[in-house]
């Protein structure tokens, strides 16, 4: 997918390759997306909102993105849709702007997969901690497979859970290396969970 365009649902979360994430769906606008995303069995990104204003459709996000496919779909106990998406691979789009039913529609690119490595031995605190914090963000977003010991994929799943502005999870989902990615995550999980940390 080069090239194409694509729907973009602008969100202050993420789910990134490897993670898999519930949304539950009522606007109208989005309700068709998805319908249409699973008659033609195609997906669509999701993107952190890089300016939101209260009183117009959001249509800035962040360059790079989230490409992912739904895997299940089920009708809610209050009447939302609700679906689960599994994040495929990072997307970047050129250029974007509101169709006539003010949905985000992007030019996007897929963005090659980033060289995969090892969590070097520095590093690993932070597969253990994640590990640690995983049984209580679960219900929120998960993963379809644990791969702690790739660099890449825990880099992705700390990203989506932490804590942090827009801006620096936009930063770190950015970067095309996994270990800096780790280093700058390992410098925030220091700071942030300090005494979580020293009982790993």
């Amino acid at each position: 997918m080069n090239n194409d365009k694509c729907p973009i649902f602008p969100l202050k979360s993420i789910v990134l390759p490897g993670g898999v994430f519930p949304l539950r769906i009522f606007e109208r606008r989005y309700l068709d997306m998805v319908t249409k995303c699973i008659k033609e069995d195609t997906g669509f990104c999701i993107a952190l909102v890089q300016k939101e204003d209260r009183n117009k459709y959001i249509d800035q996000v962040y360059e790079i993105m989230s490409y992912v496919e739904i895997t299940d779909w089920n009708k809610l106990e209050d009447g939302i849709l609700g679906i689960s998406v599994e994040g495929k691979s990072l997307a970047k789009v050129k250029k974007c702007e509101l169709n006539k039913d003010n949905l985000l529609i992007g030019q996007v690119d897929i963005v090659k997969p980033e060289k995969e490595f090892m969590v070097p031995q520095k590093y690993q605190l932070l597969s253990k901690f994640y590990r640690k914090i995983y049984p209580g963000i679960k219900d929120y977003i998960n993963f379809k497979r644990e791969r702690y010991a790739d660099a890449s994929w825990v880099g992705y799943r700390l990203t989506e859970c932490l804590p942090l502005d827009l801006q620096t999870k936009a930063t770190l989902i950015s970067l095309d290396d996994a270990i800096l990615r780790l280093e700058k995550i390992y410098d925030i999980v220091n700071k942030l969970y300090k005494k979580e940390i020293q009982q790993l």
